[in-house]
């Protein structure tokens, strides 16, 4: 299949409200890695779970241009099929995605229960942008964990779209490292009674690396249980970016949705955009959301100092126990301690 090359007008910019804090315009050089070619892909599967490829179909009107693009680019879709009453303790795992585009379908059938693991690690200077859609039947669990461990001249887009079936359930779970500009974004659609989500984050940034956790939940049936906690450090010049919104349409009454993103500056040249949002029509709910912006506790400092624990350590232990909390969820132990090894090593590194 022949391309015509990647326009870099066709890409997000500041100009669009959803963009603004994460320019890909501008992060997006004209001789970039992968902008107009389909991303290798890896997918590794238990038995029982099938994997095949199809020519990617038409994207919806109301698409984003970066979804469009991986439709365009990409080729053709990888299906993954997960059938009714599946359960498996080996995971589902998706690495490769190093350079250029990837549209990926993941069906989940009737009370059928997976993990899912992705690795991101992109190739040194490329555009990754991968478009990655979840049906979720009824009474399906689906529990997701990501890393992000990118270069930091990388710009990633990944984009996932959930649709999520009576009293099924989506787990999350992302570390993330940032790039040249970076952005995570997760967009589920309750379309039946008593669904469930955790969506729990952590970024960790330093340089210029730039994250964005870009999250829109939408619920249009009763019951629906969320909960949503993000968090963040950032050091030197890097740039951590929250967005999450919570749209609670009428017919969805006794929703009980809760967001929270908490962020901790290590240095003052660093900075943090937030944007948590409700937008509620039921008048039988309970939805909250917060967000706090600071540095470590100094008198907390002074007090490990003073018990003679060095301030490099005392502070790597204070930011591990602000950040570690996000992974509590995380019923894989083995998983959440890999997770935390990872933390443990950035903060050693940096802090």
């Amino acid at each position: 299949m022949t391309h015509m090359p990647l326009s870099l007008k066709t890409l997000p910019n500041r100009r669009d409200e959803a963009w603004k804090w994460s320019d890909v315009s501008r992060a997006v050089s004209n001789d970039v890695q992968g902008a107009d070619t389909s991303a290798p892909v890896q997918i590794f599967v238990p038995e029982g779970v099938t994997v095949t490829r199809t020519d990617a179909a038409a994207t919806a009107a109301n698409d984003t241009s970066l979804v469009k693009l991986a439709s365009q680019y990409a080729g053709q879709v990888w299906n993954i099929v997960v059938p009714d009453g599946f359960s498996s303790e080996n995971p589902i795992q998706i690495e490769g995605l190093t350079n250029g585009h990837a549209q990926i379908s993941l069906s989940l059938g009737k009370g059928a229960s997976v993990q899912l693991v992705e690795h991101y690690d992109g190739q040194a200077g490329a555009f990754v942008n991968s478009h990655l859609n979840v049906k979720l039947a009824e009474d399906a669990l689906l529990d997701r964990v990501i890393v992000q461990t990118d270069p930091d001249d990388c710009v990633r887009i990944s984009t996932t779209h959930v649709t999520a079936w009576a009293k099924s359930e989506l787990r999350q779970h992302t570390l993330a490292f940032g790039g040249k500009l970076s952005r995570l974004e997760t967009r589920m659609a309750g379309m039946g009674e008593g669904v469930k989500a955790t969506i729990n984050g952590a970024y960790l940034l330093d340089g210029a690396r730039h994250c964005d956790m870009t999250s829109y939940i939408d619920l249009a049936c009763p019951d629906g249980h969320i909960r949503q906690s993000v968090k963040g450090v950032t050091a030197d010049k890097s740039r951590g970016v929250f967005q999450g919104k919570f749209h609670v349409r009428r017919p969805a009454q006794h929703t009980d949705a809760r967001m929270r993103h908490d962020c901790i500056m290590l240095s003052d040249t660093s900075e943090i955009r937030s944007k948590p949002e409700l937008e509620i029509y039921a008048d039988d709910v309970v939805c909250e959301h917060g967000n706090t912006i600071g540095a470590l506790d100094e008198s907390a400092l002074f007090y490990m100092r003073q018990r003679g624990i060095p301030l490099a350590q005392a502070r790597a232990m204070l930011t591990e126990a602000f950040l570690a909390s996000v992974f509590d969820t995380l019923e894989d132990e083995v998983m959440r301690e890999s997770l935390l090894e990872k933390l443990r090593a950035w903060l050693e590194a940096t802090v």
